[in-house]
């Protein structure tokens, strides 16, 4: 079975009509993974993160689906090595811009952040790096500013010790810019979230303190000129504490994390008020699990924070970090009942990147799976992108028997050694091998359920009159590429 995915509902949920829930993947033949995702005006969504999928190297890319989660269009972006967004930000009249790292455009290989500036149908417009010569930098989060500029948060990396800075720049909106700052001392220090607080911004992350020899969580407040108008350290108990996202609610924001004590990982949440003032917190203590708070959102419809998280149950044969969402009571983020959770169980990782509002009062998570059984990476590829919406009435989409989209269209796969064709394929999938001895052929559906199965060699065909619709994927000799059958 392709997918072993369970839910668990705490009370039983009714559905309203006209409610949008859905769960959706897209993968192709290589590593994909969704980091960031925005609502348009029209209730459609665009996604932006790395993918192998169109070249064999990294490459941001750019997934306009629509209000139900179906395939509008997709484009890729960078040169020649690794290019990857992590955030996607929109504006009806300048379109699309993307903010990662990327080290296509260095000639020494070394990383920088990335920005790049599309128009509304995808088409690059320009792109620009921003670094220093001595340094790796890589941008985790970033935001719109009042005048459509752009502030991106992340790290520096010194290549000489390892030791990193948290790293920030704000740009107008044609990308130049308009200041750099980096806030760190001794070892690792970086920035993983950005929110807008009135006309000032507040960041988090991590920060290392030399005289307790210990990593804190922070919150920074700073202007938009750049200005640092405070810093606060978090924490709660002994550990490592580490701020993995923020969220801004009715009149406090929401500081979510985890800690890090005696080899496990401890949920961390916090309320403050709108002057950074401490309301409460709490490091919730799993006996045996490990758990990281990921990303969380207010949800103004419902007076709820959404956070999605990621567990280790060593009671259970898992081999990585599964996925759970839920509900949390806005006033202190301690778990709310009885409304709901649910959980997403796969042979590998499972990783939420980014968790948003939606404009009919739920929300829209994305990440990936990475899927591996026995030590062996399965025919995806290595790792595909999911796409949960959750409906307003807390209806979680049921993701059993979930197809496989297609996230780079083909309409034939050539090589020197193998031509395939028709994609998509309707009631005959023609292969031409052309190599000296036979060869085995597989057709696979999204279970992972052989479907069809030959041997031979020069033209082949398969009838394909009998499959169901959907993404299928071909294996011939350990090489996989993906079909659809329409």
């Amino acid at each position: 079975m392709r997918f072993l995915i369970f839910f668990i509902f705490l009370i039983n949920c009714s559905i309203s009509f006209g409610q949008i829930h859905f769960y959706k993947t897209y993968s192709g033949n290589g590593y994909d993974k969704a980091e960031g995702i925005a609502q348009l005006e029209d209730s459609s969504y665009i996604i932006t993160g790395s993918s192998s999928s169109w070249s064999g190297n990294s490459d941001a890319f750019l997934l306009h689906l629509d209000s139900l989660g179906n395939y509008l269009w997709s484009r890729n972006f960078g040169g020649l090595e690794s290019d990857c967004g992590k955030r996607v930000l929109y504006n009806s009249d300048l379109g699309f811009y993307v903010a990662g790292y990327s080290n296509s455009y260095n000639s020494s290989g070394d990383f920088d952040a990335y920005l790049l500036k599309t128009d509304v149908n995808g088409n690059d417009l320009w792109h620009k790096t921003y670094g220093k010569s001595t340094s790796w930098e890589r941008i985790n989060d970033a935001v719109m500013t009042l005048d459509s500029g752009i502030i991106m948060v992340g790290e520096t990396v010194n290549m000489s010790n390892d030791n990193s800075d948290i790293y920030i720049i704000r740009t107008t909106k044609d990308g130049d810019t308009l200041w750099t700052k980096n806030i760190g001392g001794m070892g690792k220090d970086y920035a993983n979230s950005i929110i807008k607080l009135g006309n000032n911004y507040l960041v988090g992350g991590q920060y290392f303190i030399p005289d307790s020899n210990m990593v804190k969580g922070f919150v920074i407040e700073l202007n938009d000129q750049g200005s640092v108008l405070s810093f606060d350290t978090i924490s709660d108990k002994t550990g490592n504490y580490y701020v993995t996202d923020l969220s801004l609610g009715v009149g406090k924001y929401y500081v979510i994390g985890y800690r890090e004590y005696a080899g496990n990982n401890n949920d961390y949440y916090g309320v403050y008020d709108l002057s950074g003032n401490l309301i409460n917190h709490y490091t919730f203590v799993y006996s045996g699990y490990t758990t990281i708070l990921s990303q969380g959102a207010y949800i103004p419809a419902n007076d709820r924070v959404a956070i999605g998280y990621q567990t280790i149950n060593p009671g259970t044969n898992q081999d990585a970090f599964d996925l759970s969402i839920a509900y949390y009571y806005p006033q202190n983020l301690f778990y709310i009942a009885p409304i709901w959770s649910a959980a997403i169980s796969n042979f590998g990782l499972d990783q939420l990147n980014d968790l948003i509002p939606t404009s009919d009062g739920a929300f829209i998570t994305v990440g990936f799976n990475s899927i591996v059984d026995d030590g062996i990476v399965q025919p995806n590829g290595g790792s595909n992108i999911f796409v949960a919406k959750v409906g307003p009435d807390n209806v979680f989409p049921n993701a059993f028997g979930t197809i496989l989209n297609q996230l780079v269209i083909t309409p034939e796969i050539t090589s020197e050694k193998i031509h395939v064709y028709p994609n998509p394929i309707s009631d005959v999938l023609h292969i031409e091998i052309n190599q000296q001895e036979n060869k085995t052929i597989k057709l696979i559906n999204h279970l992972g359920q052989i479907v069809l199965q030959e041997t031979g060699i020069g033209t082949i065909q398969l009838n394909t009159s009998c499959l169901a619709e959907g993404v299928y994927l071909l294996s011939v000799e350990g090489f996989v590429y993906k079909l659809i059958k329409r």
